[in-house]
């Protein structure tokens, strides 16, 4: 059963797969904590400053629709 459903291989996946996301989380904590007392300081700083534009793009979008558009990478 366990060779047949290939379960080792399975859960190779799900702990690579949980690698990036856990990876992905810890970069954008990071990026909220740095821009978060600039944002404080320098309220009227332009978003280009920090963000870049693909970034402000699929910021526009997720803001307007709730939804990542469809080109947005995946992990």
């Amino acid at each position: 059963m366990k060779s047949g459903r290939k379960v080792e291989e399975i859960a190779r996946r799900a702990a690579e797969r949980l690698k990036r996301e856990v990876t992905v989380n810890a970069v954008i904590a990071w990026w909220l904590t740095a821009m978060t007392p600039l944002g404080r300081q320098t309220p009227e700083l332009p978003a280009d400053v920090t963000f870049s534009d693909v970034e402000l793009g699929v910021l526009r979008d997720f803001a307007t629709d709730g939804m990542p558009p469809a080109s947005a990478p995946a992990f």
